[in-house]
């Protein structure tokens, strides 16, 4: 019983290490091959929502928080971020399987730990200045990105 507590007082600190430091220093690559800095869009709101390409609820998540992007184009970031592959063809196949238009970045293991993702999927809103406002563990949380989007695009 105590190794389970252990484990998850471990887990729930590496879930929300990343609140409050700035994460401009992290890099994505894009599927192109060309690196990505978090600190290139800084000015605005982004949102990262780390998936994986055999995750069920990521085929569910991604298409709706798509539709949210839309309603806050030029407002704020939006990217998909994958984890666990490079593998270009596999990830866009699951791209049109899942018909979501989000711009993919592929994250590697630094950038995973970095953010404390676990799981997926998780969505990750930081505000305009690349601190962490926002962590979104699960799918059908779009109501709680919006109203999180709202008061960030405000500020």
């Amino acid at each position: 019983m105590i190794n389970i507590v252990a484990a998850l007082i471990v887990s729930i600190s590496v879930a929300f290490s990343s609140y409050g430091k700035s994460l401009e220093n992290i890099k994505f690559t894009d599927t192109n091959g060309r690196t990505v800095y978090l600190s290139q869009l800084k000015g605005k709101p982004v949102v990262l929502i780390f998936w994986q390409l055999y995750c069920h609820a990521c085929k569910k998540e991604l298409p709706a928080v798509s539709k949210i992007a839309k309603q806050y184009q030029g407002k704020a970031y939006f990217y998909a971020v994958v984890i666990g592959t490079s593998d270009i063809l596999q990830i866009e196949e699951r791209r049109r399987e899942w018909k979501f238009d989000l711009p993919v970045l592929i994250a590697d293991y630094k950038t995973k730990s970095a953010f404390g993702i676990f799981g997926t999927p998780i969505t990750v809103i930081l505000d305009k200045n690349l601190n962490m406002a926002k962590k979104v563990i699960g799918s059908g949380k779009e109501e709680v990105i919006t109203k999180t989007l709202q008061k960030l695009v405000q500020e």
